[in-house]
């Protein structure tokens, strides 16, 4: 007897115009669509009238995804910052990890950011195009403290004045700890001299540190660890 009921009364409320029905009975009538429908017509019901919903729960999650990266960032201190030209094949991640460790820290918000994604002109010696846009970029920015780049490229970017003068930075005891493989802004080095998991197609690798370094007293720091 009450589901005949229940049948006669969605039979007089299919009758009612859509403006005479209560929230109540407007749910009713949808739950009873939605049973006769197959999957796809269920689908495409609950896009049409749902999908307003639908993007505003999709518009939340990316809220809170980006809220949650942007805390994330602001809990992030750089010790250092630093380019490597020509990166290649390198273990950029042991690289990172073996510099770190001359700031005797274990704290993961306290990082080494590097940037391995520079690749040089062969004409010019110094970075291609596009390269050379996102350099300038880092440059303006002042996010940028140490290159580790080749001699050709070292050239350019001393003669245009990128580049701190290392005794001025390191020291004079520093700098002539490192005899005759320093020489005004840059260092000289063997790769496997400079940290784990390097692998660059020019030898020696020369260290230098940006003019404009917001840390070169942690550049000044990592360099001296390497005498």
């Amino acid at each position: 007897m009450g589901k005949e009921k229940k049948e006669i009364n969605l039979e007089e409320l299919k009758k009612k115009h859509e403006s005479d029905l209560t929230k109540k009975e407007k749910r009713l009538l949808e739950r009873e669509k939605l049973k006769e429908m197959g999957l796809g017509g269920k689908l495409q019901y609950i896009w049409m009238y749902y999908k307003g919903a639908i993007f505003g729960l999709i518009g939340c999650m990316i809220l809170l995804c980006l809220i949650a990266d942007v805390y994330k960032n602001a809990q992030k201190e750089t010790l250092l910052a630093i380019s490597v030209f020509d990166a290649g094949t390198s273990d950029v991640d042991a690289f990172s990890e073996s510099v770190k460790k001359v700031f005797d820290t274990e704290d993961p918000n306290q990082v080494i950011e590097l940037t391995s994604n520079y690749v040089s002109d062969a004409d010019t010696g110094g970075l291609d195009y596009y390269s050379q846009m996102a350099f300038v970029t880092q440059v303006q920015a002042q996010t940028l403290d140490v290159l580790i780049l080749s001699e050709e490229a070292c050239e350019i970017y001393e003669e245009e004045g990128y580049l701190a003068d290392l005794k001025e930075l390191l020291g004079e005891e520093v700098y002539d700890s490192f005899g005759d493989s320093i020489d005004g802004c840059h260092l000289e080095l063997p790769q496997e001299e400079i940290g784990e998991g390097l692998t660059l197609p020019y030898e020696p690798a020369c260290i230098a540190v940006m003019v404009n370094s917001p840390r070169s007293e942690n550049a000044a720091q990592w360099i001296a660890s390497l005498a």
